[in-house]
């Protein structure tokens, strides 16, 4: 079951990693900004390819060596454990690798050919798009808020006949393996915990509708459309995360599911929706993609912000009032390092789960 589920992430993942380059934006090449005009290079279309291919065939040595270590050499759990997270660790490893020495050649390229370097730069606006935002209200995600609330309260109320020993953490097949002794708040801890992620993602969600919608300027109304679908979905792979957290919390009610073979089930179905709902985001994202058939004749472009952008993936800029932006290289958003409201909506909410793991110990 263990290798099953394992495998299963490892797939997915992979496949996430090579198709990364076609999902992003094509005026976008690993973390660089590329002209319209540039956009068919026949080097980067080069560099995209050979990305693919080294990827994916690491990718599967990696598998065949954590399907062969776990059945031959791993005489434990543990290091079962150990040695299937170093496999799909090891695979993101060269991605990343691959993806920082591709992101020196592409902003090589660009220096040496003066890319954008005669072209005028603009910002592209439309003052109706806020009106057509579909992404959802605040009032979805009091769902699971509430029930985690609720949960608190329940446990309260009843907590005289709850267990003297609370579980706190589960082995890789699902078996309770550390307890602590029944005090109000190691009674309420998990639900706690289970608020402050759905506080964090609730906050995350209200950042993104907040935040700038950034416009192709030779592509205004098919950017549009990407950009207002693409936090439709955002939105909803959220929620349906913090939904499926509530449904972990049910360990802390009833003890009888922190037997393995009842809990085991649920986390997997959580990976479902996890994996499943992430999948799906990036089909509907590659779908409403915005798309150049040939190199653009015109004489602007959007404007570059390649000095806000560290290494492609760390984005710092105080101008920009955005809390979230999207990721130049992988799927989904990214923090503003340079917005301190960022800070509160990621910060606080981790700080807080610190803090209350340390003190359920």
């Amino acid at each position: 079951m263990l290798l099953g589920v394992f495998i299963t992430i490892y797939i997915m993942t992979l496949a996430l990693q090579i198709v990364v380059p076609y999902i992003v934006r094509e005026t976008i090449v690993f973390g660089v900004t590329v002209p319209d005009q540039n956009i068919k290079h026949p080097i980067l279309a080069q560099l995209k390819k050979q990305y693919v291919q080294f990827v994916g065939g690491t990718g599967i040595v990696f598998l065949i060596i954590m399907i062969i270590s776990y059945n031959q050499f791993a005489p434990s759990e543990s290091i079962q454990s150990i040695v299937l997270l170093s496999c799909l660790f090891s695979m993101l490893a060269v991605s990343m690798a691959l993806y920082w020495i591709n992101h020196q050649k592409v902003s090589k390229l660009k220096k040496q050919e003066q890319w954008g370097a005669n072209i005028k730069q603009v910002r592209a606006v439309d003052l109706t798009a806020r009106s057509r935002d579909e992404m959802l209200p605040w009032s979805f995600f009091a769902v699971p808020l509430g029930i985690s609330v609720f949960l608190i309260i329940y446990t309260y109320l009843h907590y005289d006949l709850m267990p003297n020993d609370i579980a706190v953490h589960w082995g890789p097949s699902g078996e309770a393996d550390a307890w602590r002794n029944k005090t109000y708040f190691t009674a309420i801890s998990l639900p706690l915990v289970m608020l402050m992620m759905q506080c964090m993602m609730w906050g995350i969600t209200d950042s993104i509708k907040r935040s700038a919608i950034k416009l192709a300027v030779n592509r205004k109304e098919e950017s549009l459309e990407d950009q207002l679908k693409t936090r439709k979905y955002m939105s909803w792979q959220i929620l349906l995360i913090s939904s499926a957290l509530t449904i972990l919390q049910l360990s802390n009610i009833y003890p009888s599911m922190t037997v393995g073979y009842k809990l085991l089930p649920v986390f997997i179905l959580f990976l479902v929706v996890l994996l499943g709902s992430l999948l799906i985001y990036v089909v509907k994202k590659y779908k409403h993609k915005v798309r150049y058939e040939a190199n653009i004749d015109s004489q602007v472009m959007d404007v570059d912000e390649d000095r806000y952008w560290k290494g492609g993936l760390i984005y710092m800029n105080r101008q920009d009032p955005s809390v979230f932006v999207e990721k130049r290289f992988g799927v989904g958003w990214t923090m503003n390092l340079a917005n301190p409201r960022g800070y509160i909506v990621i910060g606080l909410p981790f700080l807080l789960l610190l803090l209350i793991s340390i003190f359920s110990l």
